[in-house]
């Protein structure tokens, strides 16, 4: 299936921000995350409503993908379904539909179904995941009825800063990535590259060969990943913000057979290899934050999309 261009304009929502809340963000601009891309909820009666998956804390649990860093939180349950075999998450019992997916504040999510398959964005480039649980902001828009989950980005805080990996996937895969961006005080640039491929993973020894699988690597279990983003911004005061950013993604992945014992079920008689040459996205988005006066504050997004998957 292919989709043409789909221009989406959220219009402009008027935030209101605290004096109080100013040590708040303050504190937060030395973390390389992309404050224009959040989505800030609080509340005095619960602490429990937001969850967060820090960038430290996927690297060092190795989760390279965003719905294997969900699934480290409460509540988040990782799930394989519908006949993409898409990696999708539920919070608290519902699904992607009632939780939808975004990027900086943007949504991500497949136009024709409502889903995502989260395994397609890899989490190099990432900031931090948050995940509102219940309920949450009006911000975020229409369908988010058990939630939201927001992808927040990256953002440069000294003159130039890199980071960057290269490595091996169990015994037949590659992983490597960069980052690179670069703060000259009103001006700020940030470039990132991710890639991500595996061949097939591994059985376990004990498994006992099957009609469809006879063990060892596991047959049409391939994927490849990559992403190039690229972001640059304009902070003309302290609290005003202006940036333009540009998502490309690549992908492709295998579905495996049914593996299963179970003589009557319809895949083992009638094997299906299915696989999947494209998940290709690619995205151009503006989002700006114009300070009115201490207390109010003027904030806009705008995308452009072109999906193609098939």
């Amino acid at each position: 299936m292919k989709l043409k261009i789909i221009p989406i304009l959220l219009f402009p929502l008027l935030c209101f921000s605290q004096q109080n809340n100013s040590k708040q963000i303050d504190s937060v601009k030395t973390s390389k995350t992309f404050i224009l891309g959040e989505v800030i909820v609080t509340s005095n009666k619960s602490h429990d409503t937001l969850n967060t998956v820090t960038s430290k804390t996927m690297e060092s649990q190795n989760k390279m993908d965003v719905s294997r860093a969900l699934n480290l939180l409460p509540g988040v349950t990782l799930t394989a379904s519908g006949p993409r075999n898409e990696s999708m998450v539920s919070v608290r019992g519902f699904d992607l539909r009632q939780v939808p997916v975004y990027m900086d504040g943007i949504p991500v999510y497949v136009p024709y179904d409502g889903y995502v398959d989260l395994a397609r964005f890899t989490t190099f480039d990432l900031a931090k995941i948050d995940v509102s649980k219940g309920f949450s902001s009006i911000i975020y828009g229409p369908n988010s009825l058990g939630g939201a989950i927001n992808l927040v980005s990256r953002k440069p805080v000294k003159k130039f800063e890199f980071d960057g990996s290269l490595g091996l996937i169990d015994t037949d895969g590659q992983k490597s990535n960069l980052n690179i961006g670069s703060d000259f005080g009103k001006f700020y640039v940030q470039g990132s590259f991710s890639y991500l491929d595996r061949k097939s993973y591994q059985m376990s020894k004990d498994f006992v060969s099957m009609k469809n699988e006879d063990g060892k690597e596991r047959d049409n279990s391939y994927r490849t990943d990559q992403k190039i983003s690229f972001k640059i911004g304009w902070t003309p005061t302290k609290k005003s913000e202006y940036a333009l950013g540009y998502i490309n993604q690549k992908g492709e992945k295998g579905n495996p057979v049914y593996a299963g014992s179970d003589a009557k079920n319809s895949l083992l008689a009638k094997p299906r290899f299915w696989q999947w040459p494209n998940w290709d996205k690619e995205s151009i988005y503006f989002i700006s934050n114009t300070n009115l006066n201490d207390k109010n504050s003027f904030k806009t997004r705008y995308i452009m999309t072109n999906l193609k998957t098939y």
